[in-house]
């Protein structure tokens, strides 16, 4: 029997199944717009971040006379080559990346601690000047180029107060309620949940905790902590005192821990519980976007609860 009668008789045999004729077992596409299909249905089916072993593009098999999908990367001598030559990265200088930098200047039991975020330093000192002459000293080491704005803070202030001035922005009387600095986001929260049919109850007290948004015919709570709770590297709220921060937490540990496990009895009560960082709704290109993202939780939170 000649090459090329094998050949057909393989091609014959691989119509009838689509796996067989093939030495390799894959599933062989006999044209290229089925391979094409076949891989953007493939491409759409699987969601979250790509993984090794999807398939990325389709090739020709030489042996079945088909088409198959393979994870592999095209192949390419170019970027072979590329991969076996060393590069040295370049050393940027840190000032040309930053541009300015925030030192925190607090004065905590007398005594004046330096904090630079960016760069990790801290130190303490006998006065706020020497403070503020040792940051300048460092950052034309550091970052010759960027410039230094200092920021005062004394632990005779109240630091939750201050952080609700911070969030409030232009409201004239601010407390340290939730319900009073953190309102406008609350609002746009409810606002998306009555235009889309969900009726609610706001701070219900009856419930332990204090749920900012209560929806009792799904059983779901929905809680929106402050970003004085977290110190999160992504956080764009930057401006609290490190030091003083710390040892606010520190000092709140049961309280925070208290209003967790109070959380975990409404889950096992039933609940659906939903939290979320103020910070994440704060991004003025991203808000849109994440008030949908949260719109669409309460949708699924309330089919498994109407299942349920």
């Amino acid at each position: 029997m000649s090459i090329t009668t094998k050949r057909k008789k393989r091609n014959a045999q691989a119509q009838a199944s689509p796996t067989a004729g093939c030495s390799s077992g894959k599933r062989r596409y006999r044209t290229k717009l089925d391979a094409k299909i076949a891989l953007a249905s493939a491409r759409k089916l699987k969601r979250g971040p790509a993984r090794p072993k999807d398939e990325r593009r389709y090739y020709f098999c030489p042996d079945c006379y088909g088409y198959h999908l393979t994870s592999k990367p095209y192949w390419n001598r170019t970027a072979t080559a590329k991969k076996h030559v060393r590069q040295t990265p370049a050393t940027v200088p840190p000032s040309a990346t930053i541009k300015g930098v925030a030192a925190f200047v607090e004065c905590i039991d007398g005594s004046w601690i330096y904090t630079i975020p960016e760069f990790a330093i801290r130190g303490a000192s006998a006065s706020q000047q020497e403070a503020k002459t040792t940051v300048r000293a460092m950052m034309k080491i550091v970052a010759p180029g960027a410039k230094t704005s200092f920021r005062y803070y004394s632990d005779d202030q109240d630091i939750e107060l201050f952080y609700a001035k911070q969030v409030a922005g232009s409201q004239a009387e601010v407390t340290t309620d939730k319900d009073s600095y953190m309102e406008p986001l609350l609002a746009q929260l409810r606002s998306r949940l009555f235009r889309n049919g969900f009726r609610f109850r706001k701070y219900d007290s009856r419930y332990e905790g204090t749920p900012d948004i209560v929806l009792p015919k799904y059983r779901i709570m929905v809680f929106v902590d402050a970003c004085l709770w977290h110190d999160r590297a992504e956080c764009r709220r930057r401006s609290l005192p490190p030091e003083t921060l710390r040892i606010w937490h520190d000092a709140h540990a049961e309280s925070r821990g208290e209003a967790l496990e109070c959380r975990q009895r409404l889950a096992a009560e039933g609940w659906i519980i939903l939290t979320y960082w103020e910070c994440w709704f704060c991004d003025n290109r991203k808000r849109e976007k994440r008030l949908g993202a949260f719109l669409a939780d309460v949708r699924r939170s309330a089919a498994l609860g109407s299942t349920g």
